[in-house]
């Protein structure tokens, strides 16, 4: 029986509050009407969540369309999605979508700033589980209403503002880049205008030459007719030449024979080639001759024979040297001919180089004046290409969207924060710690001679027995008192322990002046005729 007893100084303490039971029973009660009285009357609060995905503009560019190219510019997305979600124009136009709760006053606007405040408060963006912003695409609104149904209409209102603010903002970005871009498109168009200008002057300058100088230009094109008469002219002068030269050779050798027949026989084939009546005539001379021997070989010089072959050989020499003197005179007004015809090519040789020459000094500005328009054709075939894409995504904005809800907006069985049971049960457990806490401050600690928790913070009193003084104690000056004998020195023990039929002697304690309404003494202490102290 002796374990299942409580220690002597929680007996002592459940006394105490038995003795007490007006202090802390009425704080116990009175916490839990308060929680009661505030779960009861404190309004739900319901929380509706949107999800969405966020994409990036598809517009300008070709490869990952819609797909951000790097954590830095979701991130940078993602809080745009932040700051339109706590945009005033936005929440106005949500809370005028959905309307005031039915316990507003018809009377006032709606809706008013402190609304507005109130509704910003109760909106919130952020990734899901808890994630940073730009590891997921993923987004989710939540908005805290007092009503369920509220709380959903709120969301999606908050969506579809969300959602044309961002077309919005789109709408006018696209609008200045537009407008930039027009501005630069302008200026390309002008730049190329004058380059082309320059460029129609210099072309209508060279003329005919212009394929020419074209080729002179683009190295892998060839060579340009003009270059390629030049080599022609260039050749036909050679052949001339040679042929001039030919002919004077040939000149020199029908001379020399023109003074001696007999040399016509050593002449070249190429010049008899084109002395057809000379091959002949040297043809009969070289017969006469053979005859003239054949027939001297057989007679002698005087017979009549030998002499008609030898009259004969000697008309042909003399028809021989008369066609030399044609040839030569031939040959001559040939070679005059041929000069004539190479001083003319030679001429145009010379008109030819002076326009490559031409072309030659023109080549390096025009090859200039071609590359300046080339980078102005590309300068502004990407204006036209920036332009068209900020067209483009102007034109998305109306029509497509950044984000992109998932499902409906989702909302919890119960409303947010503890339930009215909860909180109710809180108020009694914190009114019954308050009224438990109230009575160990303010009564007499059992065990403690008397004295209350709230005696060490001021020092000692004049009845307190065994117990040194305190520093600042204004009793301190009294004689102590001796201090009682303790148990363990009355039983014999040597403070090894009691029994339970074991007494202590009662302590020496004088009583002072006692306070008849509530039974304790003015410091405290409660009196042996005190009824609640008996108990």
């Amino acid at each position: 029986m002796s374990q299942l007893q409580l220690p002597r100084q929680a007996q002592e303490y459940l006394t105490l509050l038995r003795a007490q039971w007006k202090v802390w029973i009425p704080m116990a009660v009175a916490g839990f009407l308060l929680a009661a009285t505030y779960a009861l009357t404190k309004p739900d609060e319901w929380q509706a969540t949107q999800s969405m995905v966020l994409r990036d503009e598809a517009a300008g560019q070709l490869s990952g369309q819609g797909r951000f190219d790097s954590l830095d510019t979701m991130k940078a997305a993602q809080e745009m999605v932040v700051e339109v979600s706590r945009n005033q124009a936005v929440l106005e136009a949500a809370l005028e979508e959905v309307g005031p709760p039915p316990s507003t006053s018809l009377a006032k606007p709606w809706p008013t700033l402190t609304d507005v405040e109130s509704l910003k408060k109760n909106v919130q963006v952020s990734p899901p589980n808890g994630a940073e912003f730009g590891t997921t695409e993923v987004l989710h609104l939540t908005v805290n209403a007092e009503e369920r149904e509220r709380a959903i209409q709120l969301a999606e209102a908050m969506y579809k503002q969300m959602d044309k603010s961002l077309k919005n903002i789109r709408n006018r970005r696209a609008e200045s880049v537009i407008k930039e871009l027009e501005d630069a498109e302008q200026l390309a168009q002008q730049e190329l205008d004058k380059a082309t200008a320059a460029l129609k002057a210099q072309e209508t300058e060279v003329g005919s030459d212009l394929g020419e100088l074209r080729s002179l230009n683009d190295a892998s094109s060839g060579d340009g007719n003009l270059r390629n008469a030049w080599n022609q002219i260039k050749q036909q002068i050679r052949d001339g030449q040679s042929q001039l030269a030919l002919q004077q050779e040939q000149l020199k050798i029908l001379k020399a024979s023109e003074n001696d027949p007999d040399n016509l026989i050593a002449t070249p084939n190429q010049l008899l080639e084109s002395q057809p009546a000379l091959r002949r005539l040297k043809d009969g001379l070289v017969d006469a001759q053979l005859r003239t021997s054949e027939l001297q070989g057989k007679m002698s010089a005087s017979h009549p024979q030998v002499q008609s072959a030898v009259a004969a050989e000697e008309e042909v020499r003399q028809k021989l040297r008369q066609e030399l003197s044609l040839a030569v005179r031939g040959l001559e007004a040939d070679i005059q001919v041929q000069r004539t015809k190479l001083a003319s090519i030679e001429q145009q040789e010379e008109e030819v180089r002076s326009r490559l020459n031409s072309l030659a000094s023109i080549r390096a500005p025009y090859a200039n004046l071609v590359a300046t328009v080339e980078k102005c054709n590309l300068v502004l075939r990407e204006a036209h290409q920036r332009l068209a894409d900020a067209r483009a995504n102007q034109r998305a904005s109306e029509t497509s969207s950044l984000i992109t809800r998932i499902d409906t907006p989702t909302i919890g069985e119960y409303p947010l924060g503890p339930g009215k049971t909860v909180i109710a049960g809180g108020g009694l457990i914190g009114g019954l710690a308050l009224g438990i806490g109230v009575v160990v401050l303010l009564a007499p600690t059992p065990g403690g001679n008397g004295r209350r928790w709230t005696d060490r913070l001021w020092g000692r009193r004049s009845t307190d027995v065994g117990q040194a003084p305190t520093p600042g104690d204004r009793r301190a000056g009294a004689a102590p008192q001796e201090a009682a004998p303790s148990p363990a020195a009355t039983n014999g023990t040597g403070g090894r322990g009691r029994r339970a039929t074991d007494q202590a002697p009662p302590p020496q304690t004088t009583y002072p002046e006692i306070d008849r309404r509530t039974g304790f003494d003015r410091r405290g202490v409660a009196t042996p005729g005190d009824r609640r102290a008996s108990n």
